[in-house]
């Protein structure tokens, strides 16, 4: 056989795999990191308008958990499971 179409026949297909995970791991990005990022910025903006603004070791850890989340929900639903 020819190794082209011995990997179609056999459902390898290298370049989809890898294409495919470079898609998720941009789709992981956008969803967790922007909106994580977007909502620890308003936090710290909010916290400094009332006049008690928040350490940066708490935002961090308000950031992390948001993108946490945020991903293990878009890993729930894009995984074939």
């Amino acid at each position: 056989m020819i190794p082209g179409v011995a990997k179609s026949t056999i459902g390898i297909y290298v370049e989809d795999d890898a294409r495919e995970a470079s898609y998720r791991f941009a789709g992981l990005l956008i969803v967790s990191l922007f909106p994580a990022l977007f909502w620890t910025t308003v936090l710290a903006f909010g916290s400094n308008v009332l006049g008690a603004p928040l350490s940066p070791l708490t935002l961090a850890t308000v950031g992390a958990a948001i993108a946490a989340l945020l991903a293990a929900v878009f890993n729930a639903i894009v995984s074939r499971v």
